[in-house]
């Protein structure tokens, strides 16, 4: 009888301890986005103090969406004249849309798409760079990220020139 009460509190344990578990695993790997949108940010910024002009990148790296695992980043795109690449596979998509007037691309969006929760549904995170008169949509299909910026802590979804979730879904709250 005490073996049965044991076996029965360890999987009442096991059933609390595992949803816990995987929840703070989808956490954790959701901060691979807002680290390399940071890190592009930077990137652009630094090409840009060279350059005066961003960098687009209008096709999406790598080709194929990660889904719950790494991939192996794609070499040869907009991302290598950036001079940024990160480190290892990543479980995301990155793009960036640039544009601007005068003949140089003066803002630009770069955003990051992933399912690493294989839900089937699209996380979006983004950066927003803007000029006056706002800032750029995204380039991803099915994409939520706007010019006006993205969601942050205690905001409407107007935060700009900081890595966040495009949308309320898209954050790490969800998990």
């Amino acid at each position: 009888m005490e073996l049965v009460i044991v076996i029965a509190i360890i999987g009442l344990l096991a059933s609390i301890a595992i949803p816990s578990f995987l929840r703070y695993q989808l956490r954790a790997r959701s901060t691979e986005a807002p680290t390399n949108l940071a890190a592009i940010a930077t990137a652009q910024e630094t090409y840009y103090a060279e350059f005066g002009t961003y960098i687009g990148v209008s096709s999406p790296v790598p080709a194929t969406a990660p889904g719950t695992g790494r991939i192996p980043w794609s070499a040869g795109s907009g991302f290598d004249t950036l001079g940024w690449a990160p480190e290892g596979g990543v479980q995301f998509q990155y793009q960036i849309n640039a544009d601007g007037s005068g003949g140089g691309l003066t803002r630009f969006t770069a955003e990051a798409r992933g399912d690493i929760d294989g839900n089937g549904a699209a996380s979006f995170w983004g950066f927003v760079k803007p000029i006056r008169g706002g800032g750029l949509g995204g380039l991803f299909p099915g994409t939520t990220c706007v010019g006006t910026g993205v969601v942050a802590a205690g905001s409407s979804g107007n935060a700009l020139e900081v890595p966040g979730p495009c949308d309320s879904s898209s954050g790490r709250t969800v998990f």
